[in-house]
């Protein structure tokens, strides 16, 4: 039933499901059933689809499996000596596959509605099912929970994902792991031709990044292509961590390293000019502006798009809409903060960039600022871990980490973001803050920051549902930018009710600086897409609107430019979980617990916000009925 997946190695990899979609719903006797009244054969029946579903995904995608630390029984197979096929041809195959997948899924005996098996089901048929929305374009890249009209960019692409994979989640605990690092690096010269194919057949149907993203493009495959091939990070990041392997000689060790030395020589910085050629070749076509309204039927992409990233039903019209009521109510509260810290004159970006200039609001640019900064941003953490706790159903018991951004990654690096902890444990999560130019970070903007992707933000959420939502599998794949996004603003606000900003009204002046930001956002991108502005028209729109730095604005127009609908997420996710809080709120009275409602939101995981809705409905909707 299932097409088979051919990985670089030949070797096949069949899914699990065929046959389950036939199995008789009915049943002679009524068998035993589970906590939601799912009778447990079927539940046997789901359990094993959804395993066999997330094997034919990491089937054909062995760079996730390494990143998201999973050992050889759960993904299926030796995954670590491959790189991802990015060729048209598994492009294809991988549609037709989850194509295949989603009538597994709509013909499966549905789970007992409201148990966790049918918010597992419900979740991953939407995600197929918006995925198969978007494939429909033809171009770029359709994943689950993501989709980019161009094949790369400045922000993802094999040219930059594969130097990220080796040097920061390749295992080299083993003499496999250190020649399974060196199996890799025979495949990226292949694999940049690949990514480089797909660019250019795309380019010959008009689907072409802009001038100022082939631009950046062509400057970080230039930085990644640099010699000599004895000091490039992908030869000393094994160098390094060959040090750690107790069962690896010293004479394979240096058989090893010579032979990365002169496949990195040899092979991978030579398709590293072929693959800066090629983005030269097609500035040729490029167009000088944003917006994939200039793609191929761009307008219906970005209206699926939005409505991927957001939910079904939402325009841009009324996004953009929405967007200039909330900044005109931000503004308004933003004004009146500065001025009760006695920043009466000028425009709000002019009173902005007066704190900014104060005494002591700017770190040093040495590494002494640097450490500092890194030590603001934990005292701010520790804080948010004394006070949330009183909050929340539990706390993590995963650890964070705040470093800084590696310094040859800054180029392609986002400004913060976080990233979960390994499923095996190997390494706690992080925060990583890029410190690429320090004037990025005041001192008032920071606490905010660490409350969204810290405490009680993204890492609360993701080590929460990785310690107790017991998800399967393709669950823990499948993350949702609404919810997860939403969960961050969401996070920004309650650390403004829990009162951290009450002995810190800058703090408070940086956190409606970000929530005046996320919705200038939805102004923003829609506005580029949709309202057809320039590239200066966004950039002019964010930097007079938010006062943030206008090179960090042209940041985020350059991001909006190749991830259309994105980051609307923010604002609309946030909004929906606060909606719901306040209907629970209406409807419970004095019986309104906040911990509990938190618990329901975080204890189902990332998923669709109509799913999030329907689980806090039936659960204000239970206690209601229970105090009758």
């Amino acid at each position: 039933m299932f097409a088979s997946l051919i990985s670089k190695s030949g070797k096949t990899f069949r899914p699990l499901l065929a046959g389950l979609t036939a199995l008789p719903l009915l049943v002679m006797c009524a068998p035993p059933v589970d906590d939601a009244g799912t009778p447990r054969r079927i539940a046997r029946q789901v359990d094993q689809m959804l395993t066999s579903i997330a094997q034919t995904e990491l089937a054909g995608d062995p760079e996730l499996a390494t990143r998201l630390g999973l050992s050889k029984d759960t993904a299926g197979y030796e995954f670590n000596a491959y790189l991802t096929d990015r060729s048209q041809a598994a492009y294809e195959r991988m549609r037709v596959t989850r194509l295949e997948t989603l009538e597994a899924l709509l013909a499966a005996p549905r789970p007992a509605a409201g148990g966790d098996q049918a918010r597992h089901l419900d979740t991953v048929i939407h995600a197929y099912e918006t995925a198969e929305t978007l494939f429909v374009a033809g171009h770029g890249q359709t994943g689950l929970g993501h989709a980019y009209p161009y094949v790369a960019d400045h922000m993802r692409g094999a040219y930059i994902d594969i130097p990220d994979l080796m040097t920061r989640s390749h295992p080299v605990n083993t003499a496999q792991e250190a020649r399974d690092y060196v199996a890799r690096l025979s495949q990226i010269a292949p694999t940049l031709q690949d990514e480089r194919r797909r660019l250019e057949a795309d380019a010959r149907s008009g689907i072409v990044p802009p001038v100022f993203i082939l631009e950046r493009m062509q400057t970080l495959a230039e930085e990644a292509g640099a010699g000599p091939a004895e000091e490039h990070v992908l030869v000393t990041t094994l160098e390094n961590l060959m040090g750690g392997p107790e069962d690896l000689t010293e004479e394979e060790r240096d058989r090893l390293l010579e032979m990365a030395t002169g496949l990195v020589r040899d092979e991978v910085l030579p398709a590293y000019s072929d693959y800066g050629t090629a983005l030269e070749k097609m500035k040729e076509n490029a167009p000088q502006e944003p917006g994939v309204w200039q793609l191929p039927d761009g307008e219906s992409y970005y209206d699926a798009a939005l409505q991927a990233y957001t939910y079904e039903g939402m325009t841009a019209e009324a996004l953009h809409a929405q967007g200039i009521a909330e900044v005109e109510r931000l503004s308004g509260e933003l004004m009146q903060a500065l001025e009760a810290q006695g920043y009466t004159e000028g425009t709000l970006a002019e009173r902005l960039a007066a704190l900014t200039a104060e005494e002591g609001q700017l770190y040093e640019d040495t590494p002494e600022g640097r450490e500092a900064l890194l030590a603001r941003l934990r005292q701010h953490l520790a804080e948010a871990q004394a006070t949330t706790g009183d909050v929340m159903p539990y706390m993590p018991r995963t650890a964070v980490i705040v470093r800084a951004v590696p310094d040859f990654l800054q180029s392609s690096a986002p400004s913060a973001f976080y990233s979960a902890a390994p499923a095996n444990g190997s390494a706690p999560a992080q925060f990583e803050i890029n410190l690429g130019d320090m004037t990025a970070w005041p001192d008032f903007t920071l606490a905010t920051l660490v409350y969204h992707e810290t405490i009680p933000g993204h890492h609360l959420e993701s080590a929460i549902t990785a310690e107790r939502a017991n998800l399967p599998l393709i669950r823990q794949m499948i993350w949702n930018v609404a919810y997860g996004e939403g969960w961050g603003v969401y996070s920004e606000v309650l650390a403004d009710d829990l009162g951290l900003y009450d002995e810190d009204p800058l703090g408070r002046i940086g956190y409606l600086q970000s929530m005046l930001f996320r919705a200038a956002r939805l102004v923003a991108d829609t506005g580029v897409h949709e309202m057809r502005w320039t590239r200066q028209d966004a950039i002019d729109y964010l930097t007079e609107t938010t006062g943030l730095p206008r090179a960090a604005m042209a940041q985020e127009v350059d991001r909006y430019t190749v991830w259309p609908g994105q980051a609307a997420a923010y604002w609309v996710g946030a909004k929906r979980i606060l909606d719901l809080r306040e209907r629970a709120e209406r409807v419970l009275g004095p019986d309104f617990d906040l911990k509990a409602f938190h618990q329901i939101v975080l204890s189902g995981g990332p998923r669709p916000l109509s799913i999030l809705e329907d689980d806090v409905e039936r659960w204000y909707i239970e206690k209601l009925n229970a105090s009758k």
